[in-house]
């Protein structure tokens, strides 16, 4: 797996709202906080990312289409030019292997 380390959770946000394909943003607790896509092609997989400190309150990311304006809500907006995506915390996983996440450790 190769990780695309994103400059802003906006950045992660514009990825998942232009995919045809994704619609979801996991979250993983790993000596900070991981919000993270997984995505690629048959012979690859790559694990599009941002890494904060603190974690992003409620259980959604909102992107307002008309104002590029991004936030938080506890629940699905459903107003037009707004779009929600799920924030799906892991508790426990195995599709992240020790070495990358040691790797991310020190982003």
């Amino acid at each position: 797996m190769k990780f695309v380390q994103l400059k802003t959770i906006r950045d992660l946000v514009m990825l998942v709202a232009s995919s045809p394909a994704t619609n979801v943003i996991q979250h993983l607790e790993n000596h900070g906080h991981i919000y993270f896509v997984i995505g690629g092609t048959l012979s690859e997989v790559f694990m599009y990312l941002v890494k904060q400190e603190e974690p992003l309150g409620g259980g959604f990311i909102t992107y307002n289409s008309y104002s590029g304006e991004i936030g938080t809500s506890e629940k699905l907006s459903t107003e037009p030019n707004m779009n929600s995506f799920p924030v799906i915390e892991i508790s426990n996983q195995d599709l992240i292997t020790k070495e990358t996440l040691e790797a991310l450790k020190n982003l």
